[in-house]
């Protein structure tokens, strides 16, 4: 590290980052309620939109995962993205569950 590197100041931005975009994020919420904004056509529009994202981020996944097996064979990197790749199905499955189950 270099000699003006303040570890107390890095470790604070993290968590200041998430109360400014939350703050951002509850303001932009509130005025979109006001304009009536979350209506059916936004939610098919936020649902397809979600859908593309999660099968892009899946193959994005797959592509880095090969592309670390080859260059790096298993180590720490490999595992990583292992772990990254079992939170993505979980979450795929307790979504799919959870929407079965309303439905």
């Amino acid at each position: 590290m270099y000699e003006g590197f303040n570890t107390w100041v890095f470790l604070a931005g993290l968590p200041l980052g998430l109360l400014v975009a939350g703050g951002v994020l509850l303001l932009t919420r509130r005025k979109m309620k006001k304009e009536r904004a979350f209506d059916e056509r936004y939610r098919t529009i936020q649902h397809n939109a979600r859908s593309f994202s999660w099968m892009a981020t899946t193959a994005a996944i797959l592509a880095a995962w090969m592309i670390v097996l080859i260059v790096q064979g298993p180590k720490l990197a490999f595992f990583l993205l292992t772990g990254v790749w079992v939170v993505h199905m979980l979450s795929y499955m307790i979504g799919a569950v959870s929407s079965a189950s309303r439905n």
